[in-house]
């Protein structure tokens, strides 16, 4: 198929309404001792509370590239929050760069599903409570074998879920209890599984056109990160229990591959890639860019052609203080391109096709 000549076909953005007629069990890395919540968000918030209120939590280390959005959530706990030295591309000990109180508690990330396992000395895990956000790749051979106190995880950022986010504990740690869904949540996730629908008709080439879903998806995300605490609701946990999720993730992981290799020849960009995939699975095309213009340009042109790649994340207005430079600096030269299961190869070879198109453009102006 010639993409140029589809006007419905488009890349990355919102999920679209999937059904898939095999249903393949899956174990998951969380036992039925998990508590289900409206978005990582709310899992992770709740569990704060929780470890106010039972563990006396005082203290959250973030690291220092995370998502100002999810910061301003944990905020609203009334935490106080602290940033360490760490990135997406670092090495080494992580606690090491942190003098921890008896009352702290320390957040790792998963950085895009690329990350390795962190290995905690025996030493260190006795000094500070640890919680992984596991949403890159919550089927990861780390997620599966995590010693962590608590893990979390943002289902409904990979999977087509109009809400979902799941909390649980490797160690067996007692868990707060769940909480309801909120009205305001209800009706957001069913504005948002009317935007999925008609998404789906409109790449299906039927009589819907993109400003009919779009203002129901952006819609239906702002009320979905507003307002109290909110559990899953049950069509999202039934979606989940069905979704073939070990072909989906091997399918992120060849489009990831073919993305990679058609850009591996570029000398004014990096797609980090895993030398050793046993375990891990790309969430996305991470695609670094030698400086911030040429990003953004690439960006700018890449939206134009229906190619919606994602920051992840901007940190320019951070909301909390004590972010190093370089981190800033990597998250303006930095895109997600998505891989996941709505593509094939032939996909990702005109996004890597555009990519070097509008990169070459921008190099060829400069000179």
């Amino acid at each position: 198929m010639d993409r140029t000549k589809s006007q419905y076909w488009e890349q990355g953005s919102d999920f679209h309404w999937l059904t898939d007629k095999e249903e393949i069990p899956k174990v998951q890395p969380w036992s039925d001792a998990c508590v289900y919540g409206g978005t990582g968000r709310d899992v992770l918030c709740l569990l704060l509370k929780h470890g106010m209120q039972t563990r006396h939590w005082r203290r959250l280390w973030l690291p220092a590239y995370f998502c100002n959005e999810v910061t301003c959530a944990i905020l609203e706990t009334g935490i106080d929050v602290a940033v360490y030295p760490w990135g997406p591309f670092d090495k080494g000990d992580v606690m090491g760069k942190i003098s921890f109180r008896p009352d702290d508690v320390l957040l790792v990330v998963n950085y895009f599903g690329i990350s390795k396992c962190l290995k905690y000395r025996k030493d260190q895990r006795q000094q500070i409570t640890i919680i992984e956000d596991h949403t890159h790749d919550p089927w990861s051979d780390w997620s599966y074998s995590s010693k962590a106190d608590w893990c979390i995880a943002s289902l409904r950022k990979l999977l087509p879920l109009p809400d979902g986010g799941v909390l649980w504990s490797p160690l067996n740690h007692p868990m707060p209890s769940a909480v309801s869904i909120t009205r305001k949540r209800k009706y957001a996730s069913l504005q948002k599984i009317a935007g999925m629908s008609l998404k789906s008709l409109y790449i299906q080439g039927g009589a819907v056109k993109k400003d009919t879903f779009r203002p129901l998806l952006i819609d239906a995300e702002k009320e979905i990160a507003k307002g109290a605490l909110s559990g899953m609701t049950d069509w999202s946990k039934d979606l989940l229990s069905s979704y073939p999720v070990d072909r989906w993730r091997e399918k992120r992981r060849i489009n990831h591959r073919c993305l990679s290799y058609n850009l591996s020849d570029l000398p004014w960009l990096t797609v980090p890639v895993i030398a050793d995939e046993k375990g891990r699975c790309p969430y996305s095309g991470i695609i670094v860019f030698d400086n911030a213009g040429l990003c953004s340009y690439v960006r700018d042109k890449l939206i134009k052609t229906d190619i919606y790649p994602a920051v992840l994340w901007p940190l320019e207005k951070s909301i909390v203080k004590g972010i190093p430079d370089q981190y800033v600096e990597l998250s303006r030269r930095l895109l997600s391109i998505c891989c996941d299961m709505r593509y094939d190869e032939e996909d990702m070879l005109y996004v890597g096709r555009k990519i070097r198109e509008y990169g070459n453009e921008y190099i060829n102006v400069r000179l």
